[in-house]
């Protein structure tokens, strides 16, 4: 065999295996909103349903499915918590994972009332809260948003909030949201279907 044929079949499986490696990075197609690089999260300092800190620090290590919302939230709240309850076990088999509401609501949300409402979906549920300037920071550095209404209730007010579901690494970072499904009109909540499905190729892909 010449060198130049030599040659030529070597630039040829050079460049194939060029290709391979490229379509073997394309990232997975999934149904989330995946960001393109992961996005920093503002720097806060929260407290958790058992009274402890509850900081930056706090997601590193494992996934986490972060979902913004208040104990009194009459309908997609306790929708959400429900439905994430039911796929808990299945995913947390697959990656390491916590699932966190953070309320938006604590003048209402002690400690001992977020724990008693996350432990009633699943015991491993945590729930975190703190005052509004800390609660802004993170809410706006991961795209979601909250305000507080006047209502007819006891209190008087209630919260409009994001119905998202906030995908953050393990490195304490924004990965991707989970946008809520349904027509208007229609109360609209996360399919659980596209978390269960897609997570574990996030995951996969992202280490």
């Amino acid at each position: 065999m010449s060198r130049a044929l030599t040659l030529a079949i070597a630039l040829v499986a050079l460049a194939a295996g060029a290709m391979l490696a490229l379509w073997s990075s394309k990232p997975p197609q999934v149904s989330a909103l995946w960001l393109p690089e992961p996005r920093p999260l503002a720097t806060f300092e929260l407290t958790d349903d058992m009274g402890r800190p509850f900081n930056n620090d706090s997601f590193q290590g494992q996934w986490t499915l972060l979902f913004m919302g208040f104990t009194s939230c009459p309908d997609v709240c306790p929708g959400t918590m429900a439905r994430l309850a039911a796929i808990y076990g299945e995913l947390s088999q697959t990656v390491p994972l916590q699932v966190v509401l953070l309320s938006v609501d604590p003048q209402r949300d002690s400690a001992e009332r977020l724990h008693q409402y996350v432990t009633y979906f699943n015991p491993q549920f945590r729930g975190i809260t703190g005052p509004h300037d800390q609660l802004y920071g993170l809410s706006r550095s991961m795209g979601l948003v909250y305000a507080m209404v006047e209502s007819d209730g006891a209190d008087g007010y209630s919260v409009d909030h994001s119905a998202d579901i906030a995908l953050i690494n393990p490195n304490g970072e924004l990965e991707a949201l989970f946008r809520p499904q349904g027509e208007p009109g229609e109360l609209r909540l996360v399919s659980m279907g596209h978390i269960r499905d897609d997570l574990p190729k996030i995951a996969a892909y992202g280490g």
